[in-house]
């Protein structure tokens, strides 16, 4: 397990000064960062390798959302660390120990000159022990489906060299910033994020709105081909 803790800033909250959905994941992926790198496997490792974890799942659960000034702590647990993969748990609460918010996330270590997955090094699985009583929490892992015809066409996205990190791709929490925009509400308790194709610099992403029964669907195409699918409820 690995822990941090911060305060909720100004910059970070809606307009009733609740965290934002992007802000949310953006704590999450820190965490993940922070590990990495403070076990000597992260950024300044996998860089020079050419190498770069991309996330391809995330499943959030809401309880509350922090709220401004709030101070909190974000945990993560990674786990199934092997072949070209690994799983994290995420959970984020107050000091007090109130649950705010739990999460589960796939990732895939990828060979950024070649764009294909890359198989752990032996240091990299060693960095990531097992922890002894990871969290339990009943997570959904659900594949997520588009089908043409289903959605509304709401809106068109550009990226700009805003969204992009050192993977030289869209953040992944700029797909949940975007795909906000285009709710009709802001009030949902689960978040399902499944990453399709990574977003570059000067991609044009149409966006489609599809109603559930339980919430939306947010789904960003590029012509025929899906890159990301969000689902609020």
């Amino acid at each position: 397990m690995y822990q941090y803790t911060d305060r909720i800033s100004y910059s970070e909250v809606d307009a009733n000064l609740n965290l934002t959905y992007n802000s949310l994941v953006n704590y999450m992926q820190d965490c993940s960062c922070f590990h990495s790198d403070d076990v000597g496997v992260g950024v300044f490792y996998l860089a020079p390798l050419k190498r770069g974890w991309f996330v391809t799942t995330y499943e959030i659960h809401i309880n509350r959302m922090p709220k401004y000034m709030e101070r909190i702590v974000i945990n993560t647990y990674p786990y199934q660390v092997r072949g070209m993969m690994a799983r994290r748990v995420y959970t984020i609460s107050t000091e007090d120990g109130e649950l705010l918010v739990y999460a589960d996330s796939l990732w895939v270590l990828m060979d950024l000159e070649n764009l294909r997955p890359a198989r752990l090094d032996d240091k990299i699985i060693a960095a990531y022990p097992l922890d002894d009583e990871p969290p339990k929490y009943h997570f959904n892992r659900s594949k997520l489906q588009y089908r043409d015809g289903d959605g509304t066409k709401v809106g068109v996205f550009k990226v700009t060299e805003n969204h992009i990190d050192s993977n030289n791709h869209m953040n992944n929490s700029y797909y949940i910033d975007v795909t906000r925009r285009f709710l009709p509400k802001e009030d949902f308790s689960v978040i399902d994020v499944n990453y399709k194709k990574a977003a570059m610099l000067f991609d044009e992403l149409d966006v489609y709105l599809v109603e559930l029964e339980t919430g939306y669907q947010v789904v960003l195409k590029k012509q025929d081909e899906v890159y990301t699918i969000v689902e609020y409820k």
